[in-house]
């Protein structure tokens, strides 16, 4: 069956499924005597039997464990469709810069060329096209390319410059020892 077959025969089950219920007729609220909802005491457990306790626990095991395998094998599945539909031909991001919150400049390349977009909440740019060979084969040399082992070294580099900044303005990381440094170099 190719995927339109698949999607009527769903949609006709879908459609079935809501008609009988719509049609059935049992109202689940009423009593046998016509009145609806009437209040009544809970009926106390006398007892629970060991043997309940754990197929419900087991029961409970089980749901959680197909919950977590459908979000599992559905997110595999979205992650192959969405990434098949972001990654085709030759579109990447090559540069941005941001100017503030919702406003910044990409430079892009898309279907082979190079063009620099602005960017804000409500449009869209182009601002230029580039196609000077030089320039393009600087952008392509400067693209950062992280490789996994070098990581490390990256993270390490920018946690010690947030630990200088927290250092140069202690007042907005709330360092208390900072803090008293910065105000007795300042008397």
């Amino acid at each position: 069956m190719n995927k339109n077959k698949y999607r009527v025969f769903w949609r006709l089950f879908l459609l079935l499924f809501c008609i009988g219920i719509f049609f059935y007729g049992q109202v689940y609220a009423a009593e046998s005597n016509g009145d609806y909802l009437q209040y009544q005491e809970p009926k106390p457990v006398t007892s629970t039997s060991w043997l309940s306790t754990v197929s419900y626990v087991l029961s409970l095991l089980i749901t959680f464990a197909a919950v977590i395998g459908l979000a599992y094998f559905a997110s595999r599945f979205l992650g192959k469709k969405l990434g098949s539909l972001s990654a085709s031909g030759s579109s990447r991001i090559i540069n941005t810069l941001s100017f503030g919150a919702n406003r910044a400049v990409y430079t892009v390349e898309i279907a082979g060329k190079f063009l620099v977009l602005g960017v804000t909440d409500h449009a869209i740019t182009v601002l230029q096209e580039i196609t000077n060979p030089e320039e393009i084969e600087k952008m392509k040399a400067e693209q950062l390319t992280v490789p996994i082992n070098q990581f490390d070294t990256i993270f390490q580099k920018q946690l010690a410059s947030l630990q200088r900044f927290s250092q140069t303005f202690p007042t907005a990381f709330g360092d208390l020892q900072s803090k008293q440094k910065h105000e007795s170099g300042k008397r």
